[in-house]
Order: C-alpha cells, then structure tokens, then sequence
C-alpha cells in the first residue's frame, strides 16, 4: 500500500460513513485483498478513538487560561487570594466529575508544559506483530497497557532487536516521556522513517516532547510537518500552532 493524501482521505470517508455504495464496496474489497491497507485503517479507528473527545481538549485548554488568571489574582490582595482558593477548588471538583487527572499541571509556571498536558495522550496499543506473540512481548504491552512504564523501558532496553519493530519505538520513545527522559524518547522517535505507517505518529510525539521541554522553535517546525503530511494529526497540530501563536 502506497501511503498518499487520497487513500489517507478514502479512509477518513470510510470511517465516516460518506462513501457512496460503490465506493464502499470497492474499499471494502481493496482492503480483503491488502492485509496492510486494513491494519492502517485499524490504526486510524484507533486513533479516531483517542482524539474524538474535543470538548475535554477544550477543557483542558480553558484550564490553562484560568491558571493564568489565578497566578495574576494570587499577586493582588489577600481577598483576591481566597477567591482564587475557591476557584481552584472549583477547578478541581469539576475535574473530577469528568474523570480528569489534570490538576498537577497548574503548579507549571511554563506555558509549554500546561500545553503539553492538555495535548498528550499516549499512544494507543495496535498490533505490533503479525504472526504469533511471544509471551514477553505480550507481557511489554500489559505493561504499557496499564502504565508501568519502568518496566516496559527495562524490557525493550534488554532486548535491542525488538525495537527494530517500530510500533515498539514508539511504545518506547512514550514510556520515556512519562518517565521525564525526553531527549531519550526523541531519539527513538527519530528512528522512524518517512516512508514507515508510524512516522506521522512519531512526528507528533516527538513535538510533544519538544514541547515539554519548551523547544518552541523545534515544535513549531515538527507542527508544519504534520500539517503538510495531511493526516490524522493535522486537525490537533493546526489548533496547537494557533495556541502557541497566541
């Protein structure tokens, strides 16, 4: 399967339901006799599953600006303080009806780092193989599955050869960004080539790790990239450019 603008399109029309009958007969068919065309559309049902919640993005976003107003009231009277105190108490009730677990990140003074938490997901767990699944690689993805991230760091570190699976180079380039090991994840994410179904999503998680780091230019450059490769991302990736923008 050629990865190219038009089938990423044809895709997006088959997940949302928009192809005439024809044309969804004919996907169907190229998809039975193209085992790699059905894994990426998979992936991109998957991801689909992961972004579709845009109002708690919005949310999350709208946390920031009222960690920005709370910083600028903690600086006023100490009656501006006890205002802010319950706004933030508020702040948490609210996050916790939704199931959020966002609160740390108003303790960052950085934008960039409030940024990168209303924009991190880790990447969702597809099929990293094909054939059958060795009792160690299934125990990785428990691992990552349930966020131990230590352990799936220690596994792949032990066995160099299973990260020349590169759906395994980006469960190990997410595990070391929430271990706080950015530069070691970029490195990972690097790895992966243009021509690779998993580049775009490379691509994004290393900005996010540029992004935490508060390397806005390098960001920047990676958010034009996934914009102009036109895929999943692009939606996310124009919307944080504009928020970095402001």
């Amino acid at each position: 399967m050629k990865r190219t603008p038009e089938i990423f399109e044809k895709i997006e029309q088959y997940l949302a339901n928009s192809l005439s009958a024809e044309e969804l007969a004919a996907f169907e068919k190229e998809m039975t006799d193209d085992p790699e065309l059905q894994t990426e559309v998979e992936k991109h049902r998957d991801l689909h599953q992961t972004l579709k919640d845009k109002d708690t993005l919005a949310f999350k976003e709208k946390l920031v600006k009222i960690h920005k107003e709370i910083k600028e009231e903690q600086k006023t009277t100490s009656a501006s303080w006890l205002y802010a105190y319950w706004k933030i108490a508020a702040s948490i009730i609210v996050l916790l009806s939704i199931g959020a677990l966002l609160w740390h990140t108003l303790d960052s003074n950085h934008k960039t780092q409030d940024l990168y938490m209303a924009y991190y997901t880790p990447f969702p767990v597809v099929d990293v193989t094909r054939g059958e699944i060795s009792n160690e690689l299934q125990n990785i993805m428990k691992d990552y599955t349930h966020e131990a991230y230590a352990k799936v760091i220690t596994a792949l570190e032990k066995h160099p050869e299973l990260i020349n699976q590169e759906a395994l180079r980006l469960y190990l380039g997410t595990s070391y960004m929430n271990t706080d090991q950015e530069q070691k994840a970029i490195t990972q994410f690097e790895h992966i080539e243009k021509n690779s179904s998993y580049y775009e999503a490379a691509t994004w998680y290393e900005l996010l790790a540029y992004l935490k780091l508060g390397n806005t230019h390098k960001t920047i450059a990676r958010l034009r990239e996934i914009i102009e490769y036109n895929g999943i991302y692009k939606e996310k990736a124009i919307r944080l450019q504009e928020v970095l923008a402001e």
